[in-house]
């Protein structure tokens, strides 16, 4: 059991529900790295909620944490990280609506789908950030120029990285639907989080919320990469973290809330570091490559001798205070040996698959201290269908590849290297898990003949594929979450009875209303249709489809 300090008294860790509970006085944004300000001063306004706290109430002899102004997360020991944020005054939009939907219990009645809540064609955001491939050869580019009739125009210069489907603020989707005021069939784009919060019932499964409210959100965020270099050394704060980071720092995190993510590979290329390599690796990478562990200095001879002698013993403290010299090392000292892992690699006949990745991040970012970063972390190959989950305060970099990706509805990052942004260093070393293990590689879960599911150990999103050959149909099932479709294949139609029939074909994206089903309908004379589904995870419970 942890003991968390909080002035001079011990206070004896009890369940924090009553700090989970949702608040009603959320909001409705989230924020990316490549923020607006104009967006983020909106959204910070609502997260600021006047709360009275009664501190003595927790000031006794038998202090209760529930009763505690803030919140104190498992991987947070008392002598790294105290957290002193009140949830209930950080609660927003994405994370209401995932409490209203794993508190209910699920109606296996189907909803009867009308033009009110039937499905509806997206225009998404695609994201031109530096790391991201040029032109053409972006999937990105490819799948945001299909969603256009007569197609969109590519930048064959420009980097394309990100294709967002989702309410994010900075990379709203607009959904197409009818305009009222035309006297013809005419659409008119509007915001999907301001379409879904016209009646979070009907379209986000808020069971009792049909009125208008900005207090629910899409718990998910769905996003395709094309990773031409590698991302930054990063990782995403849990819940608490997250909104003490957005509290005491907002101008650089931007939402208070945890960001678990989930990677599915498009391409046989696709590689990514994430995690910390197991304890012995690590230090027969030390042996391999003395530029590092001069930089390290004593660290390399604690660190070996723990190897050899302390087996079985948790290995956190001595690989955490290893990572904070590296992280923390004298800018010349890291320039000298960095130089020096250079030379000696360009002379070097045979390189192993570690030197060819240390050299290719040492070309994209010279100088650089996350050069050194796949000495200690996991080196991942995937190929296409192959998936792995990161959680939150876990270390990754995607490095090359296309890529589905889906997450909690954030994007809090804290970065340290392999990047010219902000690299909060000391938050990185306090919060990570420091877990020495292979992260698990998953095909996913055959649903059924056409359906693989997805399933991440949370809550707040899934994926599933699906795939029907030229001709056939495949129901899509209801479940009692909101769904966003995209086509990475083929041509066909989603048939909702007589109500919407919608052709669709590469790149087509679409917003699907919790508790409402669909047909795919594949073209005869087509290669089929696959179709990528996020939504909230129903499948961690599927007998009962609540969560």
């Amino acid at each position: 059991m942890h003991s968390y300090t909080m002035t001079t008294k011990q206070l004896d860790p009890s369940p924090t529900d009553k700090l989970s509970k949702p608040y009603m006085a959320g909001t409705n944004g989230q924020f990316n790295d490549e923020y607006d300000m104009n967006a983020f001063e909106k959204t910070k306004k609502k997260h600021y909620i006047p709360r009275k706290i009664d501190y003595d109430k927790w000031d006794t002899t038998t202090p209760n944490l529930a009763l505690l102004p803030s919140s104190c997360d498992d991987e947070m020991y008392d002598d790294y990280i105290i957290t002193t944020v009140d949830l209930n005054m950080v609660r927003n939009a994405a994370a209401n609506a995932l409490s209203a939907l794993v508190s209910q219990a699920f109606d296996s009645k189907k909803v009867v789908v009308t033009k009110a809540n039937c499905l509806r064609p997206l225009d998404c955001v695609a994201q031109q950030y530096a790391w991201g491939k040029l032109g053409s050869d972006a999937l990105v580019a490819r799948l945001k120029g299909s969603q256009h009739e007569g197609g969109h125009d590519i930048d064959e210069g420009a980097p394309y990285a990100e294709l967002w489907i989702g309410t994010h603020p900075n990379g709203m989707s607009n959904i197409a639907v009818p305009d009222e005021e035309s006297k013809s069939d005419e659409v008119k784009l509007v915001p999907l989080v301001e379409y879904v919060q016209q009646n979070p019932e009907m379209h986000l499964g808020v069971v009792g919320q049909s009125a208008p409210s900005e207090e629910y959100d899409l718990t998910f965020l769905f996003k395709v990469l094309s990773i031409e270099k590698v991302l930054s050394i990063q990782a995403h704060p849990d819940k608490q973290l997250a909104a003490q980071l957005f509290t005491d720092k907002p101008e650089h995190y931007k939402d208070p809330n945890h960001k678990p993510e989930m990677a599915v590979a498009l391409t046989d290329d696709f590689e990514a570091m994430s995690g910390f390599r197991p304890i012995f690796e690590i230090a027969s990478n030390l042996l391999d490559y003395p530029e590092f562990t001069d930089l390290i200095g004593k660290c390399r001879y604690d660190f070996l001798e723990f190897v050899a002698q302390k087996r079985g013993v948790d290995p956190k403290p001595i690989l955490k205070n290893m990572f904070h010299v590296y992280m923390s090392a004298d800018e010349s000292l890291m320039k000298k040996n960095l130089d020096k892992l250079s030379t000696r690699l360009a002379e070097k006949e045979n390189l192993t698959d570690l030197d060819k990745l240390i050299a290719k991040l040492a070309t994209q970012f010279p100088g650089d201290s996350g050069i050194f970063a796949p000495i200690i972390f996991n080196y991942l190959k995937l190929k296409t269908g192959d998936a792995f989950y990161i959680g939150a305060n876990e270390p990754h970099a995607y490095i090359q590849g296309d890529i589905l990706e889906c997450m909690a509805c954030s994007d809090n990052v804290v970065r340290a290297g392999l990047t010219p942004k902000l690299k909060d260093v000391d938050t990185l070393v306090k919060m990570l898990t420091y877990k020495c293990t292979m992260p698990e590689i998953t095909r996913g879960k055959k649903k059924d003949h056409c359906c693989t599911l997805y399933v991440p150990p949370i809550e707040d999103f899934a994926m599933e594929i699906v795939e029907v050959s030229a001709g056939n149909t495949y129901e899509l099932e209801d479940v009692r979450s909101p769904s966003v479709l995209l086509i990475l294949n083929g041509s066909g139609t989603l048939k909702q009875h007589m109500v919407q029939t919608m052709p669709v074909s590469f790149g087509k994206a679409a917003f699907m209303s919790a508790n409402t089903t669909a047909t795919i309908i594949a073209d005869v004379d087509g290669p089929g249709l696959k179709i990528v589904r996020a939504l909230s995870n129903v499948h961690l419970n599927p007998r009962s489809n609540s969560f």
